[in-house]
């Protein structure tokens, strides 16, 4: 675990929690906020950037707005090697761990154009990996994402920028230039940072900021603020809480995306039908299983699930990539 100095604990929090949007100098606020001068605060984020425990600060590029399709794919993976190198250089799998639950071991998040196109990349993955079968579950609504830590309770708390709309619109129906979204992805660590994206797309610095505010507020953009590697600060357990529910699926997920410690809530369906029975998803991370089991309950208990379970990462197969 990175351990870090209270001045350090203190600008993570703040740029996780309270990235200023909009602002054209995030960076000087939150400086100013803590006590610290500009340049001290980015030398210590470029230290963290380093040392891996800083991934990012930026904003999250909703896949949606990307027209494209995501499913959750769990694999009977004979191999899990086989399976990290066949997914490693791939910038569509967000998302590959190998996970306790007894039947399925590996479990990847795969983004395509179409779906026909996972269920296609799934099959020829199952076939390169000696995969026994696998579950497809699709991505019927992400009702929250927010993948942020707090670095005092050691628990994953969301942020306030957490919720997407069931069908944001493109960048271009907002009349901003398309590859904006990216670049907003991952700002300089630099004074006013909007300034050198603006500067690539011929535009001013006030459009850029504004054009930014527009995006967050469609739900094109989320969760903006820095990311951290939670297991490099010690969030090394990872639990996904899948729930059947015992009435409404849709209630049941609205539920656990009120929770503030459920970081991505979604509603789910499989393919083939029927395979799964567990159609409502929270993710947790936290420092301690215990902590994470006693949110797991109380998120399942809080929407009334018929059945609960923690399906816990024992391997990330992707460690380091940029989310």
């Amino acid at each position: 675990m990175e351990e870090l100095a209270e001045a350090e604990v203190r600008a993570l929090m703040e740029l996780q929690y309270f990235f200023p949007v909009p602002s054209p100098d995030p960076y000087a606020e939150v400086a100013s906020r803590i006590g610290l001068d500009i340049e001290s605060l980015l030398s210590s984020l470029r230290g963290l950037a380093r040392k891996g425990v800083l991934k990012r600060v930026g904003y999250y590029y909703n896949y949606r707005s990307q027209s494209k399709e995501a499913a959750l794919v769990a694999f009977m993976a004979a191999d899990e090697d086989a399976m990290a190198k066949a997914v490693a250089s791939d910038v569509l799998v967000s998302h590959a761990y190998v996970r306790d639950d007894p039947e399925y071991n590996v479990w990847l998040v795969i983004k395509r154009d179409s779906m026909d196109e996972i269920i296609r990349y799934s099959r020829k993955l199952a076939e390169v990996t000696g995969s026994k079968g696998f579950v497809l579950l699709t991505s019927v609504r992400t009702y929250k994402l927010s993948v942020k830590y707090d670095l005092y309770r050691g628990v994953s708390r969301s942020g306030p920028y957490a919720y997407l709309p069931l069908r944001p619109p493109r960048p271009e129906d907002l009349g901003v230039p398309a590859e904006l979204p990216s670049l907003l992805r991952a700002l300089p660590l630099e004074p006013r940072p909007y300034i050198s994206i603006a500067s690539r797309l011929g535009m001013t610095e006030a459009q850029v900021v504004e054009a930014a505010r527009r995006l967050l507020e469609a739900g094109v953009l989320a969760d903006p603020g820095a990311a951290l590697d939670g297991e490099a600060l010690g969030f090394k357990v990872n639990g996904m809480v899948v729930m059947e529910p015992s009435s409404s699926p849709e209630g049941l997920c609205e539920s656990a995306s009120r929770s503030e410690f459920s970081t991505h809530v979604v509603l789910r369906s499989s393919m083939p039908e029927g395979a799964w029975r567990y159609p409502c998803y929270a993710m947790i991370h936290a420092r301690s299983r215990d902590l994470a089991d006693e949110v797991a309950r109380e998120i399942a208990k809080a929407g009334g699930a018929r059945s609960y379970r923690v399906i816990y990462s024992l391997r990330d197969l992707k460690p380091g990539f940029v989310r």
